[in-house]
C-alpha cells in the first residue's frame, strides 16, 4: 500500500499504464539480507525504485536520513528515480522516465 497520496497517484499511473506493475513498499536489503531501507514504489525483478519526494524530505535530519537511503540503494545496485510535487501535473514524465529506466534495465514491452 502507498504511504501517502502523491505516491498512490503516481501508483495510479503505472498501474494504469503499459508498464508492469509496481510493487509498493519494496524492501532493500543489505548484503547480508537485513532490509536497510524502502522504496515507496518499485520493480525488484529489476532493481528499479521511484521515490515521491515530499515537502518533509527537505527538513534537515529528513534530508540526512535520505542521503544514507540512497546511497545504501545505490550501493545495492538499485536505479532510484525520484519525483516531486511538480511531477503531479505532468503522468507522461513520470511514466516515460519509469520505461526509459525499465528499459535500460532488461525490461522489454512483451515481458508484462
Amino acid at each position: 500500500m502507498a504511504e501517502s497520496r502523491p505516491e498512490s497517484l503516481l501508483r495510479y499511473w503505472l498501474l494504469t499504464s503499459d508498464l508492469p506493475d509496481p510493487t509498493p513498499q519494496v524492501p532493500v536489503t543489505d548484503r547480508w539480507g537485513r532490509e536497510v531501507a524502502h522504496g515507496d514504489l518499485g520493480y525488484s525483478d529489476w532493481k528499479i525504485l521511484l521515490e515521491y519526494e515530499g515537502r518533509h524530505h527537505a527538513e534537515p535530519d529528513q534530508f540526512r536520513r535520505d542521503v544514507d537511503r540512497y546511497s545504501l540503494m545505490g550501493a545495492g545496485g538499485w536505479l532510484l528515480l525520484r519525483f516531486a510535487d511538480h511531477h503531479l501535473r505532468t503522468p507522461h514524465i513520470v511514466l516515460d522516465r519509469t520505461r526509459r529506466a525499465l528499459l535500460s534495465r532488461g525490461w522489454r514491452p512483451w515481458q508484462r
